[in-house]
Order: structure tokens, then C-alpha cells, then sequence
């Protein structure tokens, strides 16, 4: 009875050298994701989506170089059903952080002169993105359907990675059952077509913003635009080849996703552009180049007088704390290396 190939297929010898690889290539990335974690300046905590993806990779691959080295693991229903379930949901982690960088790319350039403090640009120091003149107006209005509409795609990939859940992790009980298949594979349709659909849209935003916007954070929205191609080239791989039907987890027939060259489109079109996004993400200063601050754009809606109150009082503490610890060390080093001569006695020898 025919049932849905995997995508990627199982494990075969032919597997271990590109397993190996790609093992290693996560494993170099991750000093830099932790580099990126840790660093006060560049550190944003809407990027752990993909910091996770990064480290869940290394231990995908370790995994599937052992499977090609070994028919019981390769055929093992758990390790089959775990590859199917990651392979189908880790891109859309990475999807989601990237509609956090599409909400700060599109709403900081709202703030006008006298509401940028509030955005996470003005929040982010060195931010690549160009700061308001007094000239500039604000736009409280454009700014407040920017938010609704990237936490709706938000809540939309959220909700796209249910149905993928659900179908692939139990991937091999449609095996024998053929109407679990058939659902499953609906599911499977349903998980990547709605994440490429909401990419479509986080790329339309990003081309309205460089069109319509005084300020717009041109290098953030070219490399965006690049991030958004990468993974909307693994949705479409995998929209293009869910169809296709196999006999046998391990047939190498055509069609069953184990030939030489279905092999070859997996890694090149899933595979390498979620390392390539991977790479991009923590390669670049994200926290300047989008001005994320710590936490993105997190407010649902503007401050009122009383918060602005509230934060502008707790800034003046913090720079009154940060005065009086510079305090004691700028005098210490003012007198560390000789004394004054208007503290020397007037017999002191010189």
C-alpha cells in the first residue's frame, strides 16, 4: 500500500558524508550563537527561536550520520517519526523570529521626534536605523495596524506548526492505516502552505515599508528580504513534494525521496537554506541592523503619559546609580597616578 514519502527520506549509507557536514557546519555556528546570546550589544532575546533550531540541528544530523551506518536505526519507528516531526516544524521557528525582525523593520520608522524614545530602535545603541528629525511626524495610527497584523501572522504561525505537529510526529502510523495518511498528509499541507502564505506577506511588508516609509531601515530590509527567500524556498520544496508516494520507507524508487537526486533537492532546497538563514541571523549584529533592543518591538500599543512618566523617572534613576558608581573610580584614577600640587605640602620635596 502506497503512503506518503518522507521528506528527505531515511538515512542510506549515501547519507553519511552530507550528515557529517551539515553536523559540523551547526556545530561551528554555535559559538557564534552563543557569542550573540551573550554579548550585551548584540544580544536579543527574539532570536532564541532559532538558537534552539541551531542546537536541535547538531543533534538531528549526529542522529542521521548513525543511521546511515546502521539498518536498525535507520528503520527505527521513534528516530523516523522524530526527522519527519523536526524537519517539518524547525524552519517555522526560524519563520517566527522572523516576524518579530518584520514588526520592529516596519513599525520604527513610525516614531516620530517626540515617540521614538518608546520604540526599541531608540532602546538599541549604534542602531543602523536612521533616528527621526524634529521634522518628522508620528504615525500612532499606522503604527497600531502594523503591530495587529504581524501579531496576527505571529499567531498564524503559531498556528501552523499545530497541524505539522500533529502529522508528523506520527508519521509512520500511516503505514498501514491509509485514511491516517491521507490526513496526515492534509495536515502536512495545510502546516507548510500557510507558513508560505505568511511569508509572502512578511516580504510584501517589507517592500511597503521600503516604498512608503521617509526612513526605512534599507540594510535591515535587504537582508530580511533574503532571510524571507531563504525559508520560503524549504516551505515551497516541501508544498512541491509531499505528494509523492513510496511503498517502502527505505525503497529507492522514484518518488520515494531516497534517489541520488531527491536526495541532492533535500539538502540543497530544505537543508542549506535554514543553515544559510542560520548563519545570516547570527552573523549580523540583528540587534542594530533591525534596532531590536532586548525584546523587539513587545509593546500591543502605545504608552500613555503616565508609563512615559514611570520610564523616564526610572532612566534618571538608573543614570543617577550609574553617576555615582563612575563616581569613586574617575577620582581614584584622577589621583591614582600622582598628586596634585595643590594638595602637596608647601616643603615637599620635588
Amino acid at each position: 500500500m502506497p503512503f506518503p514519502s518522507p521528506v528527505g527520506g531515511v538515512a542510506l549509507p549515501s547519507d553519511l558524508a552530507p550528515s557529517i557536514l551539515f553536523a559540523a557546519l551547526y556545530a561551528l555556528t554555535l559559538p557564534l550563537v552563543f557569542y550573540r546570546i551573550f554579548a550585551r550589544r548584540s544580544r536579543t532575546f527574539i532570536l532564541f527561536g532559532t538558537a534552539g533550531f541551531a542546537v536541535e540541528r547538531v543533534v538531528i544530523f549526529v542522529l542521521r550520520a548513525m543511521q546511515a551506518r546502521s539498518d536498525s536505526m535507520r528503520l527505527s519507528v521513534g528516530l523516523t517519526n522524530y526527522m519527519q516531526s523536526s524537519f517539518g516544524t524547525g524552519y517555522a521557528s526560524i519563520s517566527w523570529d522572523l516576524v518579530s525582525l518584520t514588526r520592529c523593520l516596519v513599525v520604527n520608522p513610525t516614531f516620530g521626534y517626540n515617540t521614538y524614545s518608546q520604540s526599541s530602535a531608540a532602546a538599541t545603541k549604534g542602531c543602523y536605523m536612521p533616528s527621526p528629525t524634529v521634522e518628522d511626524e508620528d504615525h500612532p495610527k499606522e503604527r497600531r495596524v502594523l503591530r495587529d497584523i504581524t501579531g496576527i501572522i505571529a499567531l498564524l504561525f503559531a498556528g501552523s506548526v499545530i497541524p505539522g505537529i500533529i502529522a508528523n510526529s506520527k508519521y509512520t502510523a500511516g503505514v498501514d492505516d491509509a485514511d491516517r495518511a491521507r490526513r496526515d498528509l492534509i495536515l502536512k499541507y495545510v502546516s507548510s502552505g500557510v507558513a508560505l502564505i505568511l511569508q509572502h506577506l512578511m516580504l510584501l511588508a517589507v517592500i511597503w515599508s521600503y516604498l512608503k516609509h521617509k526612513r526605512p531601515g534599507q540594510r535591515g530590509i535587504l537582508v530580511l528580504s533574503i532571510l524571507i527567500f531563504l525559508m520560503g524556498t524549504v516551505s515551497l520544496f516541501r508544498v512541491v513534494t509531499m505528494h509523492n508516494t513510496t511503498t517502502a520507507i527505505d525503497s529507492t524508487a522514484p518518488r520515494s525521496m531516497n534517489t541520488p537526486r531527491e536526495k541532492a533537492a533535500f539538502y540543497i532546497l530544505h537543508v542549506l537554506p535554514e543553515w544559510l538563514t542560520t548563519v545570516f541571523l547570527f552573523g549580523f549584529n540583528i540587534r542594530k541592523t533591525f534596532g531590536t533592543a532586548a525584546w523587539g518591538d513587545w509593546r500591543r500599543k502605545d504608552e500613555t503619559p503616565t508609563e512615559r512618566e514611570k520610564r523616564d523617572k526610572k532612566a534618571a534613576e538608573r543614570d543617577e546609580r550609574k553617576r555615582r558608581r563612575a563616581g569613586p573610580a574617575q577620582a581614584s584614577e584622577s589621583i591614582g597616578g600622582f598628586i596634585p600640587l595643590q594638595s602637596m605640602p608647601s616643603n615637599a620635596a620635588i
